[in-house]
């Protein structure tokens, strides 16, 4: 429901408790409702999340229409949510985050259009509650063409990365602390957590992976070092990067044909 940006900061102090609507949809009390402020006619961006406690029609009381009702509103605890600061301030300021994370200005332009078009909501109809997330995960099928370099880049990640964060973390049980020579593996790593590591992933969680991985490397976040899971472990174990692992392997593969 759409609420005046006066009407709204007063549903936000608690000192509106009410709204009037026309009877055009069956709410009933316990229902919640979300609420979106405007200012001239346009939506600003900010809602909020009441829960309906009673409702009041034209039989009810006098001075109220025959096709209108009074809503009795409250708000919901950690239910209710605002959002401000849900967009970027201009297309530039989405091309400069876009930048950071390897992404196109193309693609960050035709994220802001999309978003620009939506008022800034979701599928949901919700406002978006943080533009960054929402760039960082934006598929941009008219950008999605890899070139053969970037295809066989993905395709040596998906099969090493499981293969060496298995291996880190078996290892891991017998020491005292981990270094990574690539930090973001380090957060790939912090983020699974070294138990899911013992069972395998399938195709789809293999992406995921990469996907974190590529996400950290283009943030320029990682993880340098971390504590083993055994606190009696002893020394550090040294994790390589995906192309020391690739020529550890290679190297141990020629031994074995040459034995």
């Amino acid at each position: 429901m759409k609420v005046k940006k006066r009407n709204f900061e007063a549903l936000m102090n608690g000192d509106l408790t009410f709204v009037i609507h026309k009877v055009d949809k069956f709410y009933s009390a316990g229902d919640r409702l979300v609420l979106f402020e405007t200012d001239g006619g346009n939506e600003t961006g900010r809602s909020l999340t009441v829960r309906i406690t009673y409702i009041m029609h034209a039989e009810d009381s006098m001075g109220i229409k025959d096709d209108y009702c009074v809503v009795s509103v409250k708000r919901s605890g950690k239910n209710t949510r605002t959002n401000v600061g849900n967009r970027p301030a201009s297309e530039d300021e989405a091309v400069e985050y876009a930048a950071k994370l390897g992404k196109s200005a193309d693609c960050a332009r035709r994220f802001y259009n999309y978003y620009s078009m939506t008022g800034w909501k979701m599928k949901s109809g919700l406002p978006l509650s943080d533009w960054h997330a929402a760039l960082r995960n934006w598929k941009d099928f008219q950008g999605t063409q890899k070139t053969p370099e970037q295809a066989e880049t993905d395709s040596q990640l998906e099969l090493l990365l499981p293969m060496l964060l298995k291996k880190t973390a078996g290892l891991a049980k017998q020491k005292e602390k981990l270094v990574f020579h690539d930090p973001h593996i380090g957060t790939v790593l912090q983020f699974y957590g070294f138990d899911r590591l013992e069972y395998p992933f399938n195709a789809f969680e293999v992406r995921e992976m990469v996907k974190h991985y590529a996400t950290s490397k283009k943030l320029g976040t990682g993880c340098p070092q971390m504590r083993s899971p055994n606190p009696y472990g002893k020394g550090t174990l040294q994790v390589p990067t995906i192309e020391e692992f690739s020529a550890i392997l290679q190297k141990k593969k020629g031994d074995k044909t040459e034995g």
